[in-house]
């Protein structure tokens, strides 16, 4: 695996961050989201929730590099899917100025 600089990473060196799509009871969506390293278990409510919760994971494990992995999501609904997906496409695209 290569970083943003093209360098090669060894796979120690990542931080995996599992998430999944879960219903919330109340027709909306949140994230489950799982820092591999510590185990911590987290459900966000929002893709700024997600975004901190995999900066705060990076921080408190020091790792240099991350990869978020999506489970699955068989509870979420096609439309919740959609929904996250959308959201975190302009989210990012926010981030990056555009």
């Amino acid at each position: 695996m290569k970083n943003d600089r093209n360098e090669e990473v060894q796979s120690e060196d990542i931080l995996i961050v599992e998430a999944e799509i879960v219903p919330n009871g109340l027709g909306g969506w949140m994230i489950r989201c799982v820092n591999k390293e510590t185990n911590e278990e987290r459900y966000c409510e929002s893709i700024e929730e997600y975004s901190a919760f995999l900066n705060e994971a990076v921080y408190t494990t020091q790792k240099d590099n991350f990869q978020a992995v999506w489970l699955d999501s068989p509870k979420a609904t096609p439309q919740m899917i959609a929904d996250v997906r959308a959201k975190l496409m302009k989210f990012y695209e926010g981030m990056e100025g555009g």
